[in-house]
């Protein structure tokens, strides 16, 4: 006999969870409230097997958050990822902001919703009821592990989502279940009927077949066409390097990077959102509550923290490698190309002095393109047949900070005279569109 595939095995495992409700039911006589708190703990299990997906999903989300964000733009836009040891598969530094923002903002937000919808119930919860809560909870945290790990991990599933998407089937489970508790979670509790009972469990099997279905089917419905889909993922495709070795290499010192990082890092909270915490700490501090003041400062420098170690990951491990009419950023951590500009794609070019430059005695070059850099934006994800591809090999504009001698990159690339830049000043030259 054929051993079941991981894949199968994963939707067996998926079926096996969600008999947990049919069977507390039928054979373990629920009531209404321990049934509506395993659908809540459900959500929990599936939220939290989530996050674990997260930073292994393979492909790039289709709406990035976009270059300009500082925070998190710097991060998503890394290619590349870290091999681990055993099997499991590498893991992406770019779906890090959108673990982040999923352990810290929407998982929390959607438990909180569930267990809004479970308290609007009226439940009766006695000692006997949070056993048999714990028991199927725990259940279903066991059947949709051993989804995870035979589904997505041991059968490949990673390979077909993104970040952004591994967050659909949670957010669909929320408002499914959500749906159920809302409307039919009152009349249960009230009338204690085991023929509604048997009604409500039906009616969340058939929403999971539904759900098994949709995943394995080219149908796409109004959830698909507002959020998107594996299919409309972007499958990476890597950055082209010319063959040969690169006739020139500039990388900023790690000295330099750090205290980059720094300086953007503390930038970054007087120049953002993030200066309303100095305004409440100090309004805190103001009225006395010296200890509750710690708080928004904290919360001040953990955004820092995440804007500092996104500028040094952006630049600080990267080395530019210039082969001839080619430029290409090589990020050396993850010995993967980042992206490549061609010379005849470059329309200006800047040498500026910031505070850092003017501190170690370093330039920063701006490369210009005529590529709009700007996210798509739409009501509705396009169809997989329209959806955007990887855009590895376009030519973005690309800047190249804190290098000791600007002059040597400008002419390695093309053969640009040397600019002189004044400690204030930002020079701007023209790149010649031909050849050398």
């Amino acid at each position: 006999m054929r051993p079941p595939s991981p894949r199968d095995s994963g939707v067996l495992a998926v079926l096996a969870s969600n008999a947990v409700a049919p069977v507390g039911v039928l054979f373990l006589d629920w009531s209404p409230t321990v049934l509506f708190g395993v659908f809540v703990a459900e959500i929990a299990a599936v939220l939290c097997w989530t996050l674990v997906k997260i930073p292994f999903a393979a492909k790039r989300p289709n709406n990035a958050i976009g270059d300009g964000d500082r925070l998190f733009g710097p991060l998503q836009a890394k290619r590349g990822g870290v091999s681990l040891p055993r099997s499991l598969p590498r893991f992406y530094p770019r779906n890090v902001p959108t673990l982040l923002i999923a352990a810290f903002l929407l998982v929390p937000l959607e438990l909180a919703v569930a267990f809004v919808a479970f308290g609007l119930t009226d439940p009766v919860v006695t000692d006997v009821v949070a056993g048999q809560i714990l028991l199927g909870g725990v259940s279903v945290f066991v059947g949709r592990g051993v989804e995870t790990v035979t589904g997505y991990f041991a059968a490949g599933g990673y390979r077909d989502h993104s970040a952004r998407s591994v967050l659909l089937p949670p957010f669909k489970l929320l408002f499914a279940v959500g749906l159920l508790l809302f409307v039919f979670g009152p009349f249960a509790i009230e009338l204690e009927n085991d023929v509604f009972l048997v009604i409500l469990v039906g009616l969340k099997f058939l929403y999971d077949l539904r759900a098994l279905q949709l995943e394995r089917s080219e149908t796409r419905g109004v959830f698909y066409r507002l959020y998107g889909s594996e299919e409309t993922e972007i499958e990476p495709i890597p950055v082209e390097v010319p063959a040969g070795a690169p006739t020139y290499r500039t990388t900023p010192a790690r000295s330099v990077a750090l205290t980059d990082a720094v300086s953007q890092s503390l930038r970054y909270t007087v120049t953002s959102g993030v200066l309303w915490c100095y305004g409440v700490a100090a309004a805190l501090v103001f009225f006395g509550a010296w200890t509750f003041a710690l708080a928004p400062l904290a919360l001040a420098a953990a955004f820092g923290t995440i804007r500092g170690t996104s500028r040094y990951l952006a630049y600080g491990p990267v080395e530019f490698r210039c082969y001839g009419d080619v430029l290409v950023a090589h990020d050396a951590l993850l010995d993967e190309p980042q992206a490549r500009l061609e010379r005849d794609a470059v329309t200006d070019v800047s040498v500026s002095t910031d505070a850092v430059d003017r501190l170690f005695g370093t330039e920063t070059i701006r490369f210009e393109t005529g590529v709009d850099t700007s996210p798509d934006v739409g009501l509705t994800v396009p169809d997989p047949e329209e959806a955007r591809t990887d855009d590895a090999n376009a030519n973005h504009p690309m800047t190249i900070p804190h290098v000791e001698d600007a002059a040597a990159v400008l002419d390695a690339f093309g053969d640009v005279d040397e600019t002189e830049t004044g400690p204030e000043t930002e020079v701007e030259t023209t790149v010649p569109s031909g050849d050398d």
